[in-house]
């Protein structure tokens, strides 16, 4: 057997690693995968009450329909516009990001309607906050006087 073939031959040899060894990177490769995985729940609070979701239900959803089952969830009367007609309260959903870009997404930030599945994915807790219509209105009616 020539020079050649021997270290061919030793190089395709498979290398047997200690099982300690083995075990070690199994324990970190699961650490890593865990660590890695985003939780299938978000936790959404509005005032004092705290509700977890299901990730995949809210990603299904459309943002609409999110909003319409946030406002059936969490508003309160007080929340409802009522003159002539009985108005939807509006609705601002903050999230908090899982997985971090720079400082710009650092805190709670607003969530558009666009993109709301890829959004979603990636939160690991939304605040929905009520802004009545009453209010803006009455801030508009005495800014102009």
């Amino acid at each position: 057997m020539s020079r050649m073939e021997s270290i061919q031959q030793s190089s395709q040899a498979p290398t047997t690693l200690p099982g300690d060894v083995v075990s070690a990177l199994h324990t970190l490769h699961e650490f890593v995968a865990t660590a890695m995985c985003i939780p299938p729940q978000i936790i959404v609070t509005c005032r004092d009450d705290k509700r977890a979701f299901g990730r995949a239900a809210l990603q299904a959803m459309s943002y609409r329909k999110a909003v319409d089952m946030f406002i059936t969830r969490f508003a309160t009367k007080e929340d409802w516009w009522i003159s002539e007609y009985r108005y939807k309260p509006e609705v601002t959903i903050y999230g908090r990001f899982y997985r971090q870009h720079g400082e710009e997404d650092d805190d709670m930030v607003i969530l558009d309607e666009r993109g709301w599945s890829e959004l979603v994915g990636n939160v690991v807790k939304l605040t929905i906050v009520f802004t009545s219509l009453k209010f803006s209105v009455t801030a508009q009616s005495s800014s102009k006087a």
